[in-house]
C-alpha cells in the first residue's frame, strides 16, 4: 500500500513539473507592452505611487469609463471613436490591471479604487462628470457615485457588478485564484487556454473572439505584477458595500446589459432598476461585455440617454 501511495504522489508530483515546465510564463517587460498597447493618446500620471494609465480625449462635458476585472482601457475603444467628438472622454487602467500595474500597497478594495478615480479626476481638474463603467467598473461606478454625488452628471452600469449573486459560482478563474496552491501557481504558471476560456464565457459570439483579442488580453495579464494583483483582488473581494445606498442616487441612471451574460445574470440588471430611481434598462443580444461585443448598437443608445438627459 505504501509503494502505491509513494507512485501516486511520484506521478503527481511529476505532472506538476511537466504543467509548470509547459506553462510557465515569464512576466513581460512594461516598456515591450507600451510600445504595443499604449496609444498615441496615452498618458502615466502617478497617484499614490501608482504609475496610473490613462487617456483623455476629445473636449466638452466629460465621460468617465472604467473597465472591469482582467480588462484595460482598451474595451472602450470603439466607444471612444463615436464619443470623443462631442465629448472629453476619459479613460484609465484600474490598479493591478492593464498598463498600470499594481499597487504597491496591495489594495484592492472598491474603496480603494474610488479614491484612486477621485484623485485622477481632481489631479486632471474635472469637477463633474458622467460615469460608465462594466463589470467591476460599473461596481467602482454605482459606489463612486453615492460617495460623490455632488460630482456625477449621470451613471451607466454595463452589466455591473456589486449585488449578491446567492448559488452561483464565480467564474473558474475566480475560483482558481482563490484557491491556495493553484492560485499561486496561477502567478507564474498561466496558460493563454485559460484567457481564451475568459473569452469565450464573457462573449456571446464566439466569432468575435479572435486571436488578436486573445493576445491582448492574454498579454497585458502578464505585465510585472498584474497576476499577483488579481490573486491578492480575488482574496480581497468580501468588502462589504452598502446597497441600500443605491435608493439614494438621484441623477439619471442607464442600465445597459447583454442578456446572455454568463458571469453576471440579467436578473442582476432587473435588481439595479429596482433599487436605484427612475433607472432605464435597455438589454442587448450579447454577453457579459456588449460594449465590446456590440458597440455601435450600445454606443448609440448610450448617446441617445445622454442627450435626454441634457433635455429633463
Amino acid at each position: 500500500m505504501k509503494k502505491i501511495i509513494k507512485y501516486i504522489l511520484i506521478a503527481i508530483i511529476a505532472f506538476l513539473i511537466i504543467v509548470i515546465s509547459i506553462y510557465w510564463k515569464n512576466d513581460i517587460d512594461i516598456k515591450e507592452l507600451k510600445n504595443k498597447y499604449a496609444y498615441p493618446s496615452s498618458s502615466f500620471i502617478s497617484i499614490d505611487g501608482i504609475n496610473v494609465h490613462y487617456r483623455d480625449v476629445g473636449k466638452g462635458e466629460a465621460i468617465i469609463l472604467i473597465h472591469g476585472t482582467g480588462a484595460s482601457l482598451h474595451t472602450w475603444e470603439k466607444w471612444i471613436d463615436i464619443l470623443s467628438p462631442s465629448y472629453r472622454v476619459i479613460s484609465f487602467d484600474l490598479p493591478g490591471f492593464g498598463l498600470t500595474g499594481p499597487d504597491p500597497n496591495h489594495n484592492y478594495q472598491i474603496s480603494r479604487y474610488t479614491a484612486i478615480l477621485d484623485s485622477l479626476m481632481i489631479k486632471l481638474k474635472v469637477d463633474s462628470f458622467h460615469i460608465a463603467g462594466n463589470s467591476l467598473g460599473g461596481l467602482v461606478a454605482w459606489h463612486y457615485t453615492t460617495q460623490f454625488p455632488q460630482k456625477i452628471l449621470t451613471l451607466n452600469l454595463i452589466d455591473a457588478a456589486g449585488l449578491p449573486q446567492p448559488g452561483k459560482k464565480p467564474p473558474f478563474i475566480f475560483q482558481l485564484a482563490k484557491l491556495p496552491v493553484l492560485s499561486t501557481l496561477l502567478q507564474k504558471v498561466t496558460p493563454k487556454s485559460i484567457i481564451e476560456k475568459s473569452m469565450l464565457d464573457v462573449y456571446k459570439n464566439d466569432q468575435l473572439v479572435t486571436e488578436k483579442l486573445i493576445d491582448r488580453y492574454f498579454e497585458l495579464s502578464l505585465r510585472e505584477g498584474n497576476r499577483t494583483a488579481f490573486v491578492k483582488r480575488m482574496s480581497q473581494s468580501n468588502e462589504k458595500l452598502v446597497v441600500s445606498d443605491l435608493k439614494n442616487i438621484t441623477v439619471p441612471v442607464l442600465i445597459q446589459w447583454g442578456k446572455d451574460d454568463r458571469w453576471i445574470p440579467l436578473a442582476n440588471a432587473f435588481e439595479f432598476q429596482k433599487l436605484i430611481p427612475n433607472a432605464e434598462l435597455i438589454i442587448y443580444d450579447s454577453g457579459h461585455v456588449p460594449m465590446e461585443e456590440n458597440p455601435m448598437e450600445t454606443v448609440k443608445d448610450y448617446m441617445i440617454f445622454l442627450k435626454k438627459s441634457k433635455e429633463d
